[in-house]
């Protein structure tokens, strides 16, 4: 009786796992996904209560328009719409608190949603054209110089 159980409890996992896995890879497919971390600057966000101060776990996003989809959770997935305008304080390398598993110079976004509040988007450095998703010209305005031809003497 206990090995069956077990044998089910196994199989449950299994499926959920498979499940999981499943839904995960739908959405990386359903766009330009990439892999990001999120945290709250300023007030707390009215559509996400629960995201603080500090980096969240790595999470998957996909811009659809003007609206940034976040898919949050690993096994019960939700997406959560975040309706952002144009960013607050742009692109930069440089992080105070560098978040791990985003490269070695992670690329920072801080977009106002409608509610008011200022979330930060941080991605590796080669996510950078999807990580700014409709707000181009804060990818471009951030890029190195492009070096300069010698004039013949």
């Amino acid at each position: 009786m206990r090995a069956l159980l077990i044998v089910g409890i196994l199989f449950g996992a299994l499926v959920i796992t498979i499940a999981a896995r499943r839904s995960r890879q739908r959405f990386q497919e359903s766009g330009a996904a990439f892999r990001c971390r999120l945290r709250v600057r300023g007030h707390r966000s009215a559509i996400w209560p629960s995201l603080g101060r500090r980096w969240s776990r790595p999470m998957w996003a996909l811009w659809d328009g003007d609206v940034l989809l976040v898919r949050r959770g690993p096994v019960l997935a939700r997406t959560i719409p975040l309706r952002a305008q144009l960013p607050v304080e742009g692109v930069h390398h440089l992080l105070a608190e560098a978040p791990r598993r985003c490269g070695s110079r992670p690329l920072a976004v801080v977009l106002k949603v409608w509610d008011g509040s200022r979330i930060e988007v941080a991605a590796a450095t080669d996510d950078r054209l999807q990580v700014v998703g409709p707000y181009l010209a804060a990818a471009i305005s951030d890029l190195p110089r492009a070096p300069v031809p010698r004039r013949p003497s």
